[in-house]
Order: C-alpha cells, then sequence, then structure tokens
C-alpha cells in the first residue's frame, strides 16, 4: 500500500503501525498471515479481502456503508477449536476469482450488534481477525494476524494513479484486466479523440500515446470533456500536453506527442497494441490508415459529418474497425479518403462539431473496441457502426465475406 494512502487514512495507519500485513490490490484491501484453525485442527494462515471504499478525495468512509459488513476469506475451511465449522461467520463457501490475481474460497458475514455497520476498516479487520485468530491462540497463544511484515500494495502493471475501488465495488476486476493492452495510440486529440482519452484513462492499458500538433484554443474547450483549468490554459499548451496533465491525476500511464502523424514518422507505432483514428482531413486518414495496416495494427477510425440546413443541424458519426487482414478495397470503401479540396471531404473540412456528438463517436469507438477486446460480448462482429442523427437510427455493417 502507498505510504500516502496509510498517512492520510487513520484507520488503515492504525492497522498497518499495529503489524497487519496489508496490501491493495485491484481496489480490494487484502490481510495476509491472518491466523485460523482447520478442520483437522491444526493451524494455518489466510488471507482476508474486502472491497475498499473510498471518497472522492481518495479517503476511507466512516462509518462503512451498508452491506460492507462482509469479508472473503482465502484459505481452508476456518473452524472453531474443536474443528467444527465456523458456521456464525461463514455465509457460503465457493471458490471465487474476485480477480485474475485475488483467488477466494469463503465468504464472510457477521455485522457489528450494536449498531450493524463497522465504524471503520479497523473495527472491520480486528474483528474478522478475533473471530479467526481467537481459535488459533486457544492452542498457541502467539498467533496473531500482527506480524509487522511489509508488502508492496500495487501490481507492477497498475497504471492508476489512484487505487481502482470502481472494478471491486461491481465485480469486475477479472474482466478489465482483459483492457491491460501494453501501448494503444490515440491520433487526433480534438473533440473526438479527448472523449476517447478521457475514457481510455479508466482502463488498465499501461501506456496510452497521444498525438496531435495543435494548441488548445478557446474554441476546442467546447466539444472537450470535464471544464477547463485556467492556469493551465493560459499560455495556449499543446493539447496533449494540457491532456496529459489533466489525466495524470487517474492515469500514470499518459505519453504526449506534441505532432502529427505522418508518413515520415508512422513508423513509431511499430508494436502498438491499437490505434483510435480520430484526425478531419481525408488524405491524413488515408496515410494513417495505410501505414497501420503496414504495420499490422488493429485500430478504430472515426467521423463526424454534419451539416446546417433551416437552421438545425443534420448529419451521422460513424466508427470503423479496421484489421490487418481487410483488404485495402474494403477499408477505401468505408472510409472518407476524399482530397482535402473535393466535395466528398467538404463535410469533414467543414468541421461543424458539438461536445455530444464528439463523445457519442468516442463512446461508440470505445465500446467497440471493448467488445473486440472481450470485455462485452461480440457475438455480432460488426465492422462499422453509423449514427444518423435525424431519427436517431444507428446502423451497423458486417465485413465482407
Amino acid at each position: 500500500m502507498s505510504v500516502d494512502l496509510i498517512n492520510r487514512n487513520a484507520d488503515l495507519r492504525r492497522l498497518d503501525e499495529e503489524g497487519f500485513v496489508l496490501e491493495v490490490r485491484d481496489g480490494y484491501l487484502l490481510v495476509h498471515h491472518v491466523p485460523y484453525v482447520r478442520p483437522d485442527k491444526t493451524l494455518a494462515r489466510g488471507m482476508l479481502v474486502c472491497r475498499l471504499i473510498l471518497d472522492p478525495n481518495g479517503n476511507t468512509v466512516s462509518p462503512l456503508p451498508d452491506g460492507e459488513h462482509t469479508m472473503y476469506f482465502a484459505g481452508d475451511t476456518p473452524c472453531n477449536r474443536d474443528g467444527s465449522r465456523m458456521e456464525a461467520i461463514i455465509n457460503n463457501s465457493a471458490d471465487c476469482a474476485l480477480t485474475e490475481t485475488i483467488k477466494v474460497n469463503h465468504y464472510f458475514s457477521s455485522k457489528p450488534e450494536a449498531t450493524g455497520k463497522y465504524v471503520d476498516y479497523y473495527e472491520k479487520i480486528v474483528t474478522y481477525e478475533r473471530h479467526l485468530g481467537g481459535a488459533a491462540r486457544s492452542y498457541d497463544p502467539s498467533a496473531n494476524a500482527r506480524t509487522g511484515e511489509k508488502i508492496s500494495a500495487q501490481l507492477p502493471d497498475n497504471p492508476f494513479a489512484i487505487p481502482d475501488t470502481s472494478s471491486s465495488r461491481y465485480g469486475l476486476g477479472k474482466v478489465s484486466r482483459k483492457l491491460a493492452f501494453e501501448k494503444v495510440a490515440i491520433i487526433g486529440l480534438g473533440g473526438t479523440g479527448s472523449y476517447v482519452l478521457d475514457q481510455l484513462s479508466k482502463t488498465y492499458i499501461k501506456e496510452i500515446y497521444t498525438f496531435d500538433g495543435d494548441q488548445v484554443l478557446n474554441h476546442n474547450l467546447f466539444r472537450s470533456p470535464g471544464a477547463p483549468v485556467a492556469e493551465l490554459t493560459a499560455s495556449f499548451p499543446m493539447k496533449v500536453d494540457y491532456y496529459a496533465r489533466i489525466y495524470s491525476t487517474i492515469h500514470t500511464g499518459i505519453r504526449p506527442h506534441a505532432y502529427k502523424v505522418t508518413d515520415e514518422n508512422i513508423h513509431e507505432l511499430a508494436g502498438f497494441d491499437f490505434a483510435f483514428v480520430c484526425v478531419d482531413k481525408g488524405r491524413s486518414r488515408e496515410l494513417i490508415a495505410r501505414g497501420l495496416q503496414r504495420l499490422g495494427i488493429t485500430f478504430i477510425d472515426c467521423g463526424i459529418g454534419l451539416g446546417l440546413e433551416d437552421d438545425r443541424l443534420d448529419g451521422v458519426t460513424r466508427s470503423t474497425l479496421v484489421t490487418p487482414g481487410m483488404p485495402w478495397s474494403e477499408v477505401s470503401r468505408l472510409l472518407s479518403f476524399g482530397d482535402d479540396d473535393d466535395e466528398e471531404d467538404q463535410i469533414y473540412k467543414a468541421a461543424i462539431q458539438v461536445a455530444d456528438l464528439n463523445a457519442l463517436n468516442a463512446t461508440l469507438a470505445v465500446l467497440r473496441w471493448k467488445r473486440w477486446a472481450g470485455f462485452y460480448r461480440d457475438s455480432r462482429n460488426e465492422i462499422q457502426s453509423v449514427y444518423t442523427v435525424e431519427g436517431n437510427f444507428i446502423s451497423n455493417r458486417e465485413a465482407e465475406k
């Protein structure tokens, strides 16, 4: 567990100071080396596991919310001194993988009699340790979970600047790890690209590389996530640097590159696991698409086309999945590669964009990536989705047979 997290939470700090072996992993609080009695009346040590609930400032809450009186346990069946199953606290017993690295065997339920809620994590951990360790100490008075050992709380591939308590809260630890790609690129950090970054920053991608050669100007802030941070925008920063500063508070792997992707530098993307292409010019789109296919990188290309008719907007958003084995004839049919002066490309060059459609365009792209990665079910395996404003209609296109 990080020193900072312990120091700012009195309940966790007290557990640590008393010698409990604490670890925070995938949004769970783990307590190692808890003594207990096995069915054959021998002693062993197991692990207590519970969800870690933090407020928006990263502090533990007090009292713990309703339903947070339960506890997981990794180990053999815990028993009383006589070897009988500890029915007083065992709700059920079944092997369960909370995440890829946290496996448990039992689920406990024990509420404080007076209030029904634990005051804090100190009271909760001490109470459950007393249930298990009390029986063990009837055989050996020195059996105690307070061993004083220190272990690291963060896994080497954890990219978050704050603990991921969301995955643990909703039981998504294992499936969330399917998104633990090594390197993902976002090419173009305008309206759509910035919303893509907003969503990717909440995933286990180790490194998110952003590419854009433009500065943040006032009009950009009206079609990007969140509200501007005045002290960061005053000096007209590059978009990639601005958003790297913003999102570094949740994700440690944002890698900004303040230049456009061109034919001369696209080789820098070799070895990437995936890319999101969020550019608004046909020639750039074609260059990037050809380069990514040449490098064997799967990517999603995003596009928005809006027009003003009778003082109302109409148009579409598009997200297209392109895989390395897709014929170029199909790629060119699905994407807009019109010359920047051609009529076909004027709808992009007009650059009419609004925040809601930028957000939707990014969301459809990220959803497709998550289905492709196995996070969501994906039985249809479509390669293109087009949302039409008029009629609120989404049409999907499957790959050519």
